[in-house]
């Protein structure tokens, strides 16, 4: 009987998105272990509350429970890592800027491949740089030149999932997009709405919120509580083109292309990095470049081009892990002209 490897995921407690990570992992044939950033309650120990009174109302200092929420949070994540028994074969960090450095330092301990991914942008969330040098290898959907320590590599989609086949529909077919309120994105959502209205289109758009939003768009669902990706699944296999606004803090491409390419999806965006990839193809990616919706009429009414199989299956999550694990990709996964 073969040895399974062991491997361990660190991640934030996003909806669903640990249990997928696993099944796709256990699908791939490890032994899997998962810490999330979702620690035990932190309750007061022995006088802290009456010290946290006093540096609170006397001392008017206000770190000093934050401190100890730190502490515990982290002893927290220690207490996960020491209960793993022997080493471990790998470690994937996502999002290491969510978890504190000492903890980071915990997990090199534990195994000789030390991993991290990135999945949103460095510029967005830049603590992670930080944590650049704590890895033997550090991922990112990004491309980042000017950090030649960091290896790029787009997302993916979940292949242990079944594929799903729906008939495009050339008469009216259902736009559909699912993120979170930008006040940055809104002028382009709005303004996208606006463009294809007279359109034979349905459109399923979600934003969710968590301030309300200044004005809004009668167009638009407007939601608080987060979309499971097991809805958001459904939604997708139910619609016809997946819509992608990108975030100007972002120089990689969404989840959406790849979800989008799994289920036959076509796709409407404005990242123009994605003409660059070998999976683009102008039949099922229409990408609005200066606010040029020309031709957009043709598109709707055009059917899905089937892509190669070979294209598909590189974009899948078991290509993925193997790229990562095998710390062999560096920016050369998609691009068609490199």
């Amino acid at each position: 009987m073969i040895k399974k490897e062991k491997f361990l995921l660190v991640m934030p407690d996003y909806s669903d998105f640990p249990k997928l990570f696993l099944d796709n992992l256990e699908k791939e044939g490890f032994e899997t272990y998962l810490i999330t950033d979702k620690v035990s309650k932190f309750r007061y120990k022995g006088a802290e509350s009456i010290k946290n009174f006093f540096v609170k109302n006397i001392l008017k200092n206000k770190e000093y429970k934050q401190g100890l929420i730190n502490r515990h949070f982290l002893e927290d994540l220690n207490k996960s890592i020491s209960a793993i028994e022997g080493e471990l074969d790998y470690i994937l960090v996502i999002r290491p800027d969510n978890f504190p450095i000492p903890f980071i330092q915990n997990l090199k301990k534990k195994t000789k491949k030390l991993i991290a991914y990135q999945w949103d942008g460095i510029e967005k969330f830049p603590e992670v740089k930080n944590y650049f040098n704590l890895f033997d290898s550090f991922f990112c959907f990004e491309n980042v030149e000017s950090q030649p320590n960091i290896k790029s590599i787009t997302n993916f989609y979940f292949d242990h999932l079944p594929p799903a086949h729906k008939e495009y529909n050339t008469e009216k077919p259902r736009l559909y997009f699912v993120g979170l309120y930008w006040k940055s994105r809104e002028e382009k959502i709005n303004r996208f709405i606006a463009e294809v209205s007279d359109l034979p289109v349905d459109l399923s758009i979600f934003i969710q919120y968590f301030k309300e939003p200044e004005k809004r768009n009668d167009k638009i669902k407007y939601i608080q509580n987060r979309i499971s990706f097991e809805e958001n699944l459904k939604l997708v296999k139910d619609s016809d083109i997946l819509l992608d606004f990108v975030d100007p803090l972002h120089n990689g491409l969404s989840i959406r292309f790849f979800e989008g390419m799994y289920y036959k999806k076509k796709v409407i965006t404005d990242n123009t990095m994605v003409k660059k990839y070998n999976f683009y193809h102008p039949d099922n990616i229409f990408v609005v470049e200066n606010n040029n919706y020309k031709n957009i009429d043709q598109f709707l009414h055009t059917p899905y081009h089937e892509l190669p199989e070979e294209i598909v299956k590189q974009y899948g999550f078991s290509n993925w892990i193997r790229e990562i694990i095998q710390d062999k990709k560096n920016n050369k996964r998609t691009s068609k002209h490199e």
